[in-house]
């Protein structure tokens, strides 16, 4: 018995340090990114570095004087607003309630699915990969037979039943496995968790436990490390304080990519290279102050014949307005006068030119260059030509679409998990679409083509082409049948038309006269001019 006692909490102690080998690997990494995404005076102490000639003292000062504008937060947050300013349409028609309710308040704080996803969203940008529990705030009801079961409609509104969903980022997803034989989904996930001990405020101690939750298809189970005495000794120990069944026959954790990816246990995210550039210019400014710091505040240098046997060196200092100086001896007979020091302005000029270059090239990475200035922020967008912001602008709106489609996937996939905690079935039709461009064109934009394409006599298959763009722009939220219907009035939109009255305002409301003119071209007669007469 013992020994069977002896394996089991060995394999306990097995599971609960367990972790997959590439996330090990990725730990620190992680790390940096986080730390390196949230800035704070902390992320100073670890990523300002001291130079080869500077003493404790001075890079003590140094760093305590040092600034950062998180040019890694900003390319984050630039990419969170340009994904979420276009509409997502979410179908009302046919869906059930309870998807509906959940869409209200996605969280137990109370935010709503749009919130939720855009928190979901920039985490995955950092951390290349976050994971999205559904969850629920009740107990499942059971059978006669004891097997788990939903609640019926009465008993979920007399207990205040509740879906929400929460995040958890790539530091705290330690393992999980795919069914590779079956439909490729999670087998089971490995999550750590951190709860406080706050419920009194005066009996509890506040601190803050770590937790171990185990996601199946079937059931979750929590453990937790407690400290227990063995003999005279005190040794960790790993218990199971939860266990719940639930038969939703699938992991509810939806693994979120930045991007949509094809390995499965990796994912780029989208400051992986960034957040050390930033870390690079972040100490380039800190030289640079250091350099300024020196010019303004020369260094005294003093001949050594001019102390005299006796002097008070430190009390000259004083006298001369500084706290460091330099003594050297000028050589026999020597009628150097004392001097101050200073590191030469060509080494500021060829930092700054290094920032700036960075700076740069962390924008253009994402096509964002447009955001940032040709030199700063006081001088003015660059100059760049049309073709090259043409490009950064597709490069910005590959990486949109993207995105947006990894949201779109998460979110249909979220809709299925909430109806499958409510018992209800999930609709066969995905109910989320998110925006599959995100060009700057705007409605009154799009009018005034449609009005130029009608000027310049266009196709009319293109016309009609542009004038279903711009209804998915005008109801983004349109039943399915309603957009069919709209979708068939365009397909007969100017058949049998001439094309040449559907633009009345190119030609005065007038239909123009055909007629044929040298070469084969075709003129127009006004209806008011006679011909011209023929007789000399």
């Amino acid at each position: 018995m013992a020994v069977k006692q002896a394996d089991q909490k060995n394999k306990l102690r097995a599971f609960y340090d367990r972790r997959h080998p590439r996330y090990n690997l990725m730990a620190a990494h992680w790390h940096f990114l986080e730390a390196a995404y949230a800035g704070g005076r902390e992320w100073f102490i670890e990523n300002i570095f001291r130079y080869h000639k500077e003493g404790e003292e001075e890079f003590g000062k140094r760093r305590e004087r040092a600034y950062r504008f998180n040019h890694t937060k900003e390319v984050v947050d630039l990419i969170q607003k340009y994904l979420f300013k276009g509409v997502i349409a979410r179908k009302e028609d046919g869906t059930p309630d309870v998807v509906k309710e959940f869409w209200k308040r996605a969280t137990l704080s109370g935010h709503d699915i749009t919130q939720f996803m855009s928190s979901s969203s920039g985490s995955n940008s950092v951390f290349g990969r976050v994971a999205i529990v559904v969850d629920n705030n009740m107990k499942l009801a059971t059978t006669e037979e004891g097997a788990a079961r939903p609640l019926s409609v009465a008993e979920a509104k007399q207990s205040n039943f509740r879906i929400y969903s929460y995040i958890v980022n790539a530091i705290d997803i330690l393992d999980y496995a795919y069914d590779e034989d079956g439909d490729g989904g999670l087998l089971w996930i490995k999550l750590r968790e951190h709860t406080r001990d706050d419920a009194d405020p005066l009996e509890d101690t506040g601190d803050v436990i770590e937790r171990v939750r185990l996601w199946t298809r079937s059931e979750w189970i929590l453990f937790e490390e407690e400290e227990v005495k063995v003999g005279r000794r005190t040794e960790k120990v790993v218990r199971e304080i939860g266990r719940q069944a639930h038969d939703l026959g699938v992991v509810p954790v939806i693994l979120h990519d930045h991007t949509i990816e094809a390995k499965p246990y990796e994912a780029p995210g989208l400051i992986d290279d960034i957040a050390y550039l930033d870390r690079a210019v972040t100490n380039y400014l800190s030289n640079l102050d250091a350099i300024i710091q020196d010019q303004t505040f020369s260094q005294l240098a003093i001949p050594a014949n001019a102390i005299a046997a006796g002097d008070d060196m430190y009390s000259k200092v004083l006298e001369l307005g500084t706290k460091r100086i330099f003594v050297y001896d000028p050589g026999q007979g020597s009628t150097a006068k004392p001097e101050f020091l200073s590191p030469d302005p060509k080494q500021a000029g060829v930092i700054l030119a290094v920032i700036n270059k960075i700076i740069n090239e962390i924008y253009h990475t994402v096509g964002l260059a447009g955001e940032r200035t040709k030199e700063d922020n006081a001088v003015g967008i660059d100059n760049s030509s049309g073709v090259a912001k043409a490009y950064d602008f597709e490069r910005v709106n590959s990486l949109l679409l993207t995105k947006a489609q990894s949201c779109q996937n998460a979110e249909n996939k979220i809709v299925d998990l909430v109806c499958r905690w409510a018992g209800v079935k999930a609709p066969e039709e995905d109910l989320v679409t998110y925006p599959t461009t995100f060009d700057v064109m705007r409605l009154v934009d799009d009018l005034v083509t449609a009005e130029a394409l009608a000027k310049l006599t266009a196709p009319i298959e293109v016309r009609r082409e542009h004038m279903r763009q711009m209804v998915e722009k005008l109801f983004p939220q349109l039943a399915d049948d309603l957009k069919e219907t709209i979708r068939k009035d365009i397909d007969g939109w100017l058949e049998g038309t001439d094309v040449l009255l559907a633009a009345p305002t190119a030609f005065g409301g007038q239909k123009p006269t055909a007629a044929p003119g040298r070469q084969g071209q075709v003129t127009s007669k006004s209806p008011n001019k006679q011909p011209a007469s023929t007789s000399k």
